[in-house]
């Protein structure tokens, strides 16, 4: 329940602060859900955000629907193969964020501006994983 109540202050920061010096917290807390293997709940949070983000953004659903899903997917099979710590995961799902942007907005983008995102988001996402695990998040969920 706290999860899901960062996630959405997460969220409507990232609503309120549309930036890409403001890293999307909420990445972190799905990777929490992607690591334990809560797929209903990832599914659910995942909806949860594109109707959200929908409703404040112009960009479609299915496309923000289809970014945060091959997202989750890459951070799901590196859970699958890689070790569960929060180092190796910051990394992969900070990777996997970078390759879904590239795939998502083209390569004719801004590349600072891709890299500064892609690092903010990697930095907030390192810091979520580490607390989770600091705090025992990974053990509550089994």
């Amino acid at each position: 329940m706290l999860l899901g109540l960062i996630l959405l202050l997460s969220l409507f920061l990232h609503i309120v602060i549309p930036s890409i010096f403001m890293p999307l917290l909420f990445l972190g807390i799905l990777s929490i859900y992607i690591i334990n293997r809560q797929y209903w709940a990832v599914c659910m949070w995942i909806m949860i955000v594109v109707i959200i983000l929908q409703l404040f953004s112009l960009t479609p659903w299915w496309q923000l629907g289809l970014y945060y899903f091959v997202w989750s997917i890459l951070v799901y099979i590196s859970s699958i193969y890689l070790d569960k710590g929060w180092p190796v995961q910051s990394i992969i799902a900070t990777v996997s964020l970078m390759i879904v942007n590239l795939i998502f907005n083209g390569f004719n983008v801004d590349y600072i501006n891709t890299s500064i995102y892609t690092i903010v988001n990697g930095v907030g996402i390192a810091i979520i994983l580490y607390i989770a695990e600091k705090l025992k998040l990974y053990e509550q969920f089994v």
